[in-house]
């Protein structure tokens, strides 16, 4: 048994297919079966539901939606037998999917043709008149044509005309009306989100502002108490020797926080976003996902996440994708090898090059907390909004700014800062435009707020270097 996938609502409505595979993908990701617009069909996730072969019938699967799956108006929170008819849709709003079940050797039904009556028999040419028929009963007069419509029935046929021409008119209003209030709600829709959005940058914006002062007090205090240490020891030359580094090192602190507060963003984005890439990840059993990477050699090597292109089962992917900030092309990449001890991988795109590179790797990778940082990827993946036309998207990296909040060694650093799903294997950028580090995931509880990154030298030795 086959299954027959139509969209009949949404940017894509009238894209149709047949499917004989047992697993059947649905969402906005490139790389789903049944692929929704990624720009307009925004109440679909990315990587949205599945139909399933189950023994011998096709079941409907959410994949942890955002707005939910619905099987004929009811949303679903398990596994759903479809029937030949029903009708999925991927968000409360989102684009309809009817489902056609096409069984091996169904039998087409040929109407019968009704036989049609046979003509009048054909007198031969040269035959006499013909005979007239045996007496009888008179046949009844034939009845008299009549001599035209009457005033009442022209009356009717025109009611009638009117009827149509407004129930016409009433259904092109109606469509003109629908429309204008689906651009209405499109719009505030799509000025909510964008105030939320900004709200989201304005907020980490006045957090990093509030964090560089409070770095910058602290860095004064110790400077002052400091100094005052170094008057008080007077003569006492070992002290001051003791002291005089810290105090160099402090004024070292406050210069260093006083440039952070007038970090040049744009250049950073700038030097950096046309090395990130936004990964499409595929795995044997179906499963999709995305991620982000950067490269770091013209010849296409690029870092990221080790669980961005391995499961949690360790499998490696069955196909690897990259596409570069500001690009349409979509390149296909390979697995090299994952850090054994680091969440981080090492991929090589198979196309030729030259390809974009990030500015640089920072040598000295101690970073402090209160440092300035950049963040550049996909949080949200192919969620959020793209350039370019549906046959063509072009990927758009996002920047995040924010603080460091925590160093802990080689192991760990804590940032304060805004992502998401999607922007795990993101280049973690200090002021100068140098990777400092590997973001990898963050708290859960704190809505993408406090993030945790990798420190760039965890990644020297898949480099070799």
């Amino acid at each position: 048994m086959r299954i027959e996938l139509e969209i009949v609502s949404g940017a894509r409505a009238g894209v149709r297919a047949a499917y004989d595979k047992s697993y059947v993908a649905l969402g906005r990701d490139p790389l789903s079966d049944v692929r929704f617009d990624a720009e307009s069909d925004l109440d679909a996730s990315t990587k949205h539901a599945a139909v399933v072969l189950s023994g011998d019938a096709y079941v409907v699967r959410d994949l942890g939606s955002r707005n939910g799956t619905f099987v004929n108006g009811k949303r679903i929170a398990e596994d759903v037998l479809l029937a030949d008819g029903d009708v999925i849709r991927c968000g409360a709003k989102g684009p309809e999917v009817v489902v056609r079940l096409v069984r091996e050797g169904a039998e087409q039904i040929i109407p019968k043709v009704a036989t049609p009556a046979a003509p009048p028999p054909h007198r031969a040419a040269g035959a006499g008149p013909p005979r007239p028929a045996a007496p009888g009963p008179a046949a009844p007069a034939a009845p008299a044509k009549p001599a035209g419509p009457s005033a009442t029935s022209i009356l009717r046929a025109e009611v009638r005309a009117s009827a149509a021409r407004f129930r016409s008119l009433a259904i092109v209003l109606g469509i003109v009306i629908v429309g204008a209030v689906s651009v209405l709600w499109w719009q505030g829709r799509t000025a909510q989100r964008q105030t939320r959005q900004l709200g989201s940058v304005l907020d980490s914006l006045g957090r990093e502002l509030t964090s560089l002062q409070a770095a910058r007090a602290a860095a004064n205090s110790l400077a002052d108490s400091l100094q005052r240490e170094i008057r008080s020891a007077g003569s006492d030359r070992a002290r001051v020797a003791a002291l005089q580094p810290q105090y160099e090192a402090a004024q070292r602190r406050q210069r260093d926080i006083q440039t952070a507060q007038g970090v040049d963003y744009r250049a950073i984005v700038n030097a950096n976003h046309g090395a990130t890439a936004l990964l499409y990840v595929q795995f044997p059993d179906s499963q999709m996902w995305t991620g982000t990477g950067f490269s770091v050699s013209r010849d296409g090597a690029m870092l990221t996440n080790r669980h961005v292109v391995t499961n949690d089962r360790g499998d490696r992917p069955m196909r690897i994708a990259a596409q570069f900030s500001g690009s349409r092309d979509v390149l296909p990449a390979r697995l090299v090898r994952v850090a054994p001890d680091a969440d981080i991988a090492l991929i090589q795109i198979e196309s030729s090059g030259p390809f974009p590179v990030v500015q640089s790797i920072a040598a000295d990778t101690a970073v402090q907390a209160g440092d300035p940082i950049a963040l550049i990827g996909f949080p949200l993946g192919t969620d959020l909004p793209m350039g370019g036309s549906e046959e063509g998207p072009v990927a758009r990296a996002t920047l995040a700014t924010g603080t460091v909040s925590r160093v802990l060694g080689d192991s760990l650093l804590q940032l304060d800062a805004f992502s998401g799903t999607g922007a795990s294997g993101s280049p973690i950028l200090d002021r100068l435009g140098r990777v400092v580090g590997i973001e990898f995931g963050g708290a859960r509880e704190s809505g993408g707020r406090i993030i945790f990154g990798l420190p760039i030298r965890r990644a020297m030795a898949l480099l070799g270097r």
